[in-house]
């Protein structure tokens, strides 16, 4: 009998070890904090890495918006544009465009390729990851606008 009562509170004891060494890893666990995508934030993330190339970076407002599409209803909210030292003989810029949501966004990228489609010399390269598109100078060569799409597609 006393050999029972000695398994049990054993047994007992085990289990309480095992929730509390639990109970503080799942404490000590740090949560990472979501990060808040902002145009700017995508833009620090390329000049990181191609720096040397990224020229006249100008952040849009409402009052030099070319298109006037700034904060207006289903359009971008926040919107930086860069040249590419690269592409000298271009006049378009690259761009980043934050949406309210990812619907708008598809919205306008399809809006942009419908342009495209009707209009080849206005190529771009367009890449979306949710509610952001990344539009890049058609000047620069494929392996140069990757460069820029797949740091936009890592963050």
């Amino acid at each position: 009998m006393n050999i029972f009562i000695l398994c049990l509170v054993a047994f007992a004891l085990l289990t309480g070890c095992e929730s509390s060494t639990t109970g503080n890893a799942i404490k000590k666990a740090k949560v990472k904090p979501k990060i808040k995508i902002t145009a700017q934030l995508i833009v620090n993330k390329l000049k990181e890495k191609d720096t040397q190339y990224m020229t006249n970076i100008s952040v849009i407002t409402a009052e030099n918006d070319p298109n006037k599409f700034l904060g207006r209803p289903n359009e971008y909210t926040e919107k930086i544009t860069w040249a590419d030292s690269r592409s000298k003989d271009s006049n378009v810029d690259c761009s980043v465009e934050l949406f309210k949501n990812k619907e708008d966004a598809t919205n306008r990228k399809k809006y942009i390729q419908n342009i495209i489609k009707s209009m080849p010399m206005l190529t771009q390269y367009v890449e979306q990851k949710n509610n952001v598109l990344i539009r890049i100078d058609r000047v620069l060569t494929p392996d140069q606008a990757n460069e820029y799409i797949n740091i936009f597609k890592s963050i």
